[in-house]
């Protein structure tokens, strides 16, 4: 492939990204405008190139063009090859009727709509700059830790920030859809949406999907009667999880035990399954038995009123509430009938930043749209920009290409950057991709 002319790369099929590209390219102008003529001689000048769209119908809505001084408002309809424009069934599609031009990159077919009527075409394959497709292609096969890696210095820095605060927007957005869907699940309950989260922010990655199903394996309003008993609380936090189900040989886990056996009769519940537990490649600090009884002393601390963690901007005020430390059990165990050197079990600023940024923000933020309170998607904005960003590999790796996440707001934006457009290869929705492509047009 390498030796094959630009652009006309565009028009091999081991060049998967041709259409994609060249609507991109149409849209953004990234051509030789200078006396454009349709393929019958008629003069052609772009007022709108028209707004690309994902749904069925013509790729580009709202676009007008003057064809020998007539202007025509309607769809375009872009494709490699003309004869694309007969192998897709445009020619009985009646959607297809109100293409006002349509934009080849090789004319190689006269075509007609369902009504018998040639659409207008225009052919760009000398237009095209080879610079784009180049940089295009060296985007898509680019083997470093962004397609971009090796260019992104050349991008204007003042870009970047606003489109950082969009993607943020839409990291949020897309975990409020995850959350609303939670909370729609749970009749529409603030407090028992908030205790779903939190309870998966505790379990981290490894463990949210089992924490997850304790969530679920224990309401809150059973665990809520219990509230200023530590005893009850751990014994149906443990017991929901399924970790009460052996013989032990200490006092304190037999009495979890039988607590829990009375408790779940009177409420009728039944444990989450146990097997669904990880401890194996986690720091002791971290295993699940411990980030329990951490929970357990945060929803004795919030007195059962969760909804208070959701009511301040303030991230001071939160990281008090949040300071909590394992019942005394645990200050000499990581798990039961093992009894270790003494150490305190607290949960540490970093882990209440964690539950900050995974559980409370994406509840204002979704609690915001779902009751129509714009000002509770702010307060969660507002708590993202306090807070320090979390340390991981892939921020660090940022940091690297000069993109350095100062704030929790500027880290979350740059871990939805990287998966949900970089790895997806994303560029041309991307305004870094946009950027340098755009460099590309003298």
């Amino acid at each position: 492939m390498q030796h094959q002319p630009l652009p006309a790369l565009l028009l091999d099929p081991t060049f998967p990204y041709g259409e994609d590209l060249f609507q991109y390219i149409w849209q953004q102008g990234l051509f030789d405008h200078h006396a454009l003529r349709t393929t019958d001689g008629r003069a052609v000048e772009v007022v709108k190139a028209g707004r690309i769209q994902v749904d069925s119908g013509p790729d580009l809505i709202d676009a007008q063009v003057r064809i020998d001084g007539q202007l025509w408002a309607g769809t375009v309809e872009v494709h490699l090859r003309s004869s694309d424009w007969k192998a897709h069934g445009h020619q009985r599609d009646p959607a297809y009727e109100n293409v006002v031009l349509h934009v080849v990159f090789e004319h190689d077919a006269e075509v007609r709509m369902r009504s018998g009527a040639s659409p207008p075409t225009v052919e760009l394959h000398s237009r095209v700059s080879s610079d784009s497709i180049s940089l295009y292609r060296s985007l898509m096969h680019g083997q470093g830790f962004v397609p971009c890696a090796s260019q992104i210095a050349r991008v204007d820095k003042a870009r970047i920030g606003p489109w950082l605060e969009r993607v943020l927007v839409e990291r949020l957005q897309r975990k409020a859809r995850e959350v609303e869907s939670l909370y729609a699940k749970l009749n529409h309950d603030p407090a028992e949406a908030l205790y779903h989260l939190l309870a998966r922010a505790f379990g981290l990655k490894v463990n949210a999907e089992p924490f997850g199903m304790l969530a679920h394996a224990l309401p809150l309003k059973v665990i809520q009667k219990y509230r200023d008993d530590a005893l009850r609380t751990e014994a149906l936090l443990f017991g929901q999880a399924g970790l009460l189900q052996i013989d032990f040989v200490e006092v304190y886990p037999r009495e979890l035990q039988q607590e829990h056996a009375l408790l779940a009769r009177l409420h009728g519940l039944h444990p989450a399954p146990v097997a669904a537990w990880k401890f194996t490649r986690m720091r002791p600090v971290n295993f699940p038995t411990v980030r329990i009884a951490q929970f357990a002393q945060l929803l004795m601390r919030c007195d059962g009123d969760l909804g208070v963690l959701l009511s301040t901007d303030r991230v001071q005020e939160l990281y008090d509430r949040l300071d909590v430390e394992a019942s005394a059990y645990w200050s000499t165990h990581y798990r039961f009938d093992s009894e270790s050197a003494p150490r305190s079990k607290r949960l540490g600023r970093a882990g209440a930043q964690h539950l900050i940024i995974n559980a409370i923000v994406p509840v204002l933020f979704a609690l915001g749209r779902a009751q129509g309170r714009e000002e509770m998607g702010e307060r969660a904005l507002r708590l993202l920009e306090q807070l320090p960003a979390e340390r991981n590999q892939l921020l660090a790796r940022w940091a690297d290409l000069g993109l350095v996440a100062d704030t929790a707001a500027r880290g979350q934006a740059l871990i939805e950057l990287k998966n949900l457009y970089c790895a997806k290869r994303r560029c041309l929705s991307c305004t870094i991709g946009n950027q340098l492509l755009r460099s590309t047009v003298k």
